[in-house]
């Protein structure tokens, strides 16, 4: 398994007998996985505490959620809108697993070796108190857009770790809103979605935030400061655009032309 700090662009620089090495380690076990070059490297790899991935339809958002709830993380949370919506992702976990020993489909809990990953939804508002107070070390919120901002900012105040070499990060994974309802997701990144923002932001770029009197602010870095009788620490955010384009598993299968075949505005969105 890759260390956390694997660059995939130094795969350039080893030998055919080296590369061929890395594809028997990698075929020996089938717990690994790995991102697709590119967007997904970028996301996978990123330091950001918040992770904005997506953009368009088949970018890879779900298969991004279940490597880095597999490979980098020990509690872990996906959340979807609405129960029914998790089918697919808790089948591509069954996949990349190898069936579904340690699932509690009641308890929609999946108990691993040395992880534990949790499913859940917020169809309603205030739904989301239901987990409050139980820390994961990632969150995953599969089409964020779909959720409301304030079921968001309320579950992202239980991303802790007690273990203390344990990253904590937050996975939004979501296509362009559809809704006025999901239009947050916009502002939420504006650095890197707002085309009128005046300091624009570079796919995968760290901008750091704090909250300030009850309003959200982008400040310079992440090094704490004093606000008032409060010690403040900003929290790091990214963006990473994918598309369809990146994802060769589905450019072989005629996806695209499924994506170019829908009605405006959603074929535009889609894509």
């Amino acid at each position: 398994m890759f260390p956390t700090s694997f660059d995939p662009d130094l795969l350039a620089y080893l030998t055919p007998k080296e590369l061929a090495d890395l594809d028997l380690l990698i075929a020996s076990d089938p717990t690994v996985w790995r991102p697709l070059p590119g967007p997904q490297s970028l996301a996978y790899y990123s330091d950001a505490d918040i992770i904005g991935y997506g953009g368009a339809a088949g970018g890879g958002k779900t298969d991004l959620a279940c490597g880095k709830a597999l490979t980098h993380h020990q509690r872990v949370m996906v959340l979807r809108r609405e129960a029914t919506q998790l089918t697919g992702i808790i089948d591509r976990f069954t996949e990349l697993i190898g069936g579904r020993d340690g699932y509690n489909g009641q308890e929609r809990i999946w108990r691993l070796p040395r992880r534990q990953i949790e499913f859940g939804s917020v169809p309603n508002l205030g739904d989301e108190t239901k987990y409050q107070g139980r820390p994961h070390d990632l969150l995953v919120f599969d089409e964020a857009a779909n959720f409301l901002e304030s079921q968001v900012r309320f579950l992202l105040g239980w991303l802790r770790s007690v273990d203390p070499g344990q990253r904590c990060q937050a996975l939004l994974t979501f296509n362009p809103p559809t809704t006025a309802e999901g239009r947050w997701i916009t502002a939420f990144f504006a650095p890197w979605l707002d085309k009128k923002h005046p300091k624009p932001a570079q796919p995968g770029e760290l901008r750091w935030f704090a909250m300030l009197d009850g309003e959200e602010v982008e400040v310079a870095t992440g090094a704490p400061f004093q606000h008032g009788a409060d010690l403040i620490k900003p929290m790091s955010r990214t963006f990473i655009p994918s598309r369809v384009s990146d994802n060769p598993y589905l450019m072989g299968t005629g996806y695209m032309a499924t994506l170019q075949a829908l009605p405006e505005p959603l074929r535009s969105q889609m894509l």
